[in-house]
């Protein structure tokens, strides 16, 4: 590669899978994709871009045209200065970065030698990259598109077309989509489940039975539901055309800084300390409603080197002993809710100590009011229902009201001794609460950001990519929206949800789509018998839930096994304290992956008698067997060329695989129904017919278009995300694996401790500076 080219025209580029190319991809790159082996490729600070160099500016403009097919996208204003010995583009090496626009670091802590980025390398040596998972996601691009809609009175029928598509579905791994779920014993609902069923033997109790929906004529064939193949489509159509995410629900996080202590003192700029509350230091301030709780003005801070140390026996102080001063243990401030141990209601100092007394800034008494919102919200907050002790173990509602109560008149009285967290170089508290594992939300939520462009009626800015475009929002005279994005163009809208909500008004609040998919039927054929068509009552492991609170994986990592720029943590969250490091991006659309192992193995499967009485997991009736076939119609309105090619596509990535550039040894398929996670689920469509409706005549009629690859190919306009959308894809997928587990104290491996491991972790590692020895 040239040390300095001197083609002056210039576009700087990313790779859409985050992934650094080689020097053999980068000529196949040139040559093959792009079929411009003239153009230079030099590359940048950041693996995975590199700036292209022309000598022709049309040559320019030709690339962006290709971009898109060729896995890459343009960076806006992206700097193309060259350095005049510019590096080569590095090899793969300790990257694992998801799609999407790149992450911006930001180093606000600090200045100066100290965060040099000489030792990041060796100080995250003993750091693996995240391992393997059985979905990875396919990010949003830079820009989303829209374009005027189309109407249903026949003025937008011109030049556009109109019929239907036949398709046929192949399974490759078991599939279930289920219709009916019962519990056994239980004499609720339309389907009582008996004690003991054939091949599985007796039931416990209130044990998850699934089975699909069944025809009631002929040999019952199995029915796929319309509703889940046309949800199939516009999730596919969402990722490949770049369209917002409309159904993505609100839910804020927090952690507990405190969550593993940072012993090693060398490097580390953020400590605990312990605090009292003086006298003439809280205000009154507004939580929310008519909701006013005690914040904290001033504190005054112990120093950060008391000690309760157990395996030193060292101990500056002690819980629960008579002459203690108050403290306010756990969630409800001195009263047990959910907590498994109990809970400290005092604190004694065990030697004299010096105090310093410290303001708390404005950041930290919003981040502590954003905190308890977060604690309350039954919603969207910590203790919703996704909390695996609400109900169960407490009901929301009495957490939420104890929470309060304490936050009202409880915590914070003069003499509390509490906890911050303290930013030795800046001299400043960073967050704080009334016990030690106090929690503290994240600065910014699912939906919502701390800082942005578009306000939200809640407070804070709109998460790009989950809320109507500009262009939506904007109408005509008659209340009609400018503008759609891809898939509501194609599916309409209803206004029922935030992603849609705000679009039209009066007569234009709702918007029927203009495709429509009817259900599949199972083609039983010359199959003899039930044990030839489906699998045998199936025990399934159980199926973890999705968690966005994963950040580790939900977000994009754009540093990880590396540490941020700021400090020594590798993970990027949803913003661990405001002014202290960059909040992450959402990683995009999830999709499951194709499991090598559901070929030669049955990893879905736990006969073991401890699963068979596990409520948590499913009992699968009726899975139809690989190889089964199934038959469906999706009839189409009004649609452009390039939209009938798209939804062709969508459904049919190993059918039209060479029109999108794919080159996967063992082809593609898509992902359907229940178990997914586990190997089930994995489905082959084929598009067998294309008929379009030729009204020129007499009678309408529905005419075959010849040559189905072709016309595609005619059709076909290709995106920014199709890349990365069609590797995900892929059949027998590499990356696929299992959900990661790791062991716990009692040596049992589970998913839990994985990702409670890896978030403590981040708490202790985000507490020193990057360049310093941990």
């Amino acid at each position: 590669m040239p040390g300095k080219p001197d083609k002056t025209h210039r576009i700087r580029v990313r790779t859409l899978d985050g992934k650094p190319r080689d020097q053999g991809a980068l000529n196949k790159l040139k040559s093959n994709q792009l079929g411009m082996p003239h153009l230079d490729l030099v590359g940048t600070t950041i693996a995975h871009e590199f700036v292209i160099c022309a000598t022709k500016e049309t040559h320019i403009a030709q690339v962006r045209d290709k971009l898109g097919a060729a896995g890459l996208e343009a960076l806006p204003d992206g700097d193309t200065a060259i350095a005049a010995s510019a590096a080569p583009i590095p090899a793969p090496a300790l990257q694992n970065r998801q799609g999407g626009f790149p992450q911006r670091g930001n180093p606000l802590r600090g200045s100066g030698p100290s965060r040099a980025q000489g030792t990041r390398a060796a100080a995250s040596s003993g750091r693996q990259p995240l391992p393997g998972k059985p979905y990875r996601f396919v990010a949003l691009p830079r820009e989303l598109a829209s374009a005027p809609p189309i109407w249903h009175d026949g003025t937008s029928s011109a030049g556009r077309l109109s019929g239907e598509i036949r398709f046929e579905l192949e399974t490759l791994t078991p599939l279930l989509v289920g219709w009916e779920r019962g519990l056994a014993g239980s004499a609720d609902g339309d389907w009582p489940l008996p004690p003991t069923i054939g091949g599985a033997g007796p039931l416990a109790a209130n044990k998850s039975v699934l089975c699909p929906l069944r025809a009631p004529w002929g040999e019952r064939p199995v029915v796929i539901p319309g509703d889940t193949l046309k949800g199939l489509l516009r999730h596919e159509l969402g990722a490949l055309l770049g369209a917002p995410m409309e159904r993505v629900a609100e839910r804020s996080y927090s952690y507990r800084p405190n969550a593993v202590y940072p012993i090693e003192p060398a490097g580390r700029v953020l400590v605990p300390r312990l605090a009292r509350v003086p006298e003439d230091s809280v205000e009154e301030r507004l939580l929310s409603g008519e909701h006013h709780i005690r914040v904290p003005t001033r504190l005054e801070l112990f120093p950060a080197e008391l000690q309760y140390n157990k395996k030193a026996r060292k101990f500056d102080y002690s819980f629960d002993e008579g002459s203690g001063a108050p403290y306010h243990g756990g969630q409800g401030a001195g009263q047990r809710l959910n907590s498994k141990l109990r809970v400290h209601k005092s604190l004694t100092l065990l030697r004299k100590a010096q105090t310093e007394i410290a303001a708390v800034p404005p950041m930290a008494q919003e981040g502590y009011l954003q905190t308890v919102r977060h604690l309350i919200d039954l919603e969207h907050g910590h203790f919703s229902t996704r909390h695996p002790d609400i109900p169960g173990t407490i009901t929301g509602e009495t957490v939420r009201d104890r929470i309060l109560a304490a936050a009202q008149t409880v915590v914070f009285q003069p003499g509390d001794l509490v906890w911050v967290e303290w930013d030795t170089e800046n001299q400043c508290i960073v967050s704080l609460g009334w016990h030690y594992y106090y929690r503290w939300a994240y600065t910014d939520s699912v939906r919502g950001r701390r800082q942005g462009t578009r306000g939200r009626k809640e407070g804070g800015y709109e998460r790009y990519g989950l809320f109507p475009l500009d262009d939506e929002l904007a109408q005509d005279t008659e209340g009609a929206p400018r503008a759609l994005s891809a898939v509501r163009r194609l599916f309409g809208y209803t206004g029922d949800n935030e992603g849609s909500a705000g679009i039209g008004k009066d007569d234009h609040t709702q918007l029927m789509g203009r495709i429509s998919v009817n259900a599949a039927l199972e083609i039983v054929g010359d199959a003899k018998n039930d044990e030839q068509r489906f699998l045998p009552p199936t025990f399934l492991r159980e199926l973890g839930m999705p968690r966005p609170s994963a950040v580790e994986f939900y977000l994009k990592q754009p540093y990880q096994p590396q540490p941020r720029p700021a400090d020594m943590a590798a993970l990027v969250t949803y913003g661990d304290a405001a002014g202290y490091d960059e909040p992450g991006e959402l990683a995009g659309r999830k999709f499951y992956l194709d499991r090598r192992d559901a070929y030669a193995a049955e990893p879905w499967k736990d006969d073991s008698p401890e699963n068979r009485c596990n409520e948590r997991s499913t009992l699968a009736l009726e899975a139809s067997r690989p190889q089964r076939k199934f038959r469906f119609t999706a009839r189409f309105r009004d649609l452009d060329a390039a939209e009938l090619a798209a939804t062709l596509v969508a459904l049919c990535p190993h059918q039209f695989r060479e029109v999108l550039g794919g080159a996967h040894a063992d082809g593609y398929c898509s992902k359907l129904g229940y178990a997914r996670p586990l190997g089930w689920g994995s489905v082959r469509i084929e598009a067998k017919a294309l008929l379009l409706l030729d009204d020129a005549g007499a009678t309408p009629r529905l005419k075959p278009e010849a040559g189905l690859e072709q016309w595609v190919g005619k059709n076909w306009h290709a995106t920014s995300t199709q890349a990365e959308w069609l590797d995900v894809h892929g059949r027998q997928h590499p990356d696929a694996a299992d959900y990661p587990k790791a062991k716990d104290r009692d040596g049992n491996e589970n998913i839990y401790t994985f990702h409670t491991t890896l978030r403590g972790e981040h708490s202790r590692s985000r507490r020193y500076r990057n360049g310093g020895d941990q």
